[in-house]
């Protein structure tokens, strides 16, 4: 079989285009929540479920939930607890790999509802050592968002 000149030119071209997506790929900035605590959304964009998420460069609104299942014995069906959305805003740095942490280990129901009445989380960049964020509501956030940014 010939190859033609349009052959070797389409295959020159996907290969460039492939090497473009994978160096993008490599230098974005991610995201990584746990089992519980989900990344649901960056800036309003809804993001895939228990995936590291990629991150722009720059001031950006993340959006968790926490979700975890209790039970207690091998014939319980078990009792979900959830959080409302939850947000915190994020300052990324190119190429950073951020986690995402509950700051203690959740072990009971009782301890998953003092983290939803008093929610923050444990934020490590490229495996230093992490600091803690408090999380909003939604109704925290726009409050917040009032008073930095009041009418005229």
């Amino acid at each position: 079989m010939k190859t033609t000149l349009l052959n070797k030119a389409f295959v020159g071209a996907t290969l460039i285009m492939s090497t473009m997506a994978i160096s993008v790929t490599a230098t974005a900035a991610t995201l990584k929540g746990t089992d519980t605590l989900n990344v649901v959304s960056i800036n309003g964009q809804a993001t895939k479920a228990f995936k590291p998420v990629q991150l722009p460069e720059g001031k950006v609104l993340v959006e968790v939930k926490y979700q975890d299942l209790f039970s207690y014995r091998a014939d319980d069906s078990g009792t979900w607890v959830k959080s409302e959305p939850l947000f915190f805003t994020l300052d990324v740095a190119p190429q950073s790999n951020y986690q995402i942490n509950t700051p203690t280990k959740l072990v009971s129901e009782a301890d998953a509802r003092r983290f939803i009445k008093n929610p923050s989380i444990q934020l490590s960049e490229d495996g230093a050592e992490p600091r803690q964020l408090p999380l909003q509501n939604h109704s925290q956030l726009m409050a917040d968002m009032l008073v930095s940014h009041p009418s005229k």
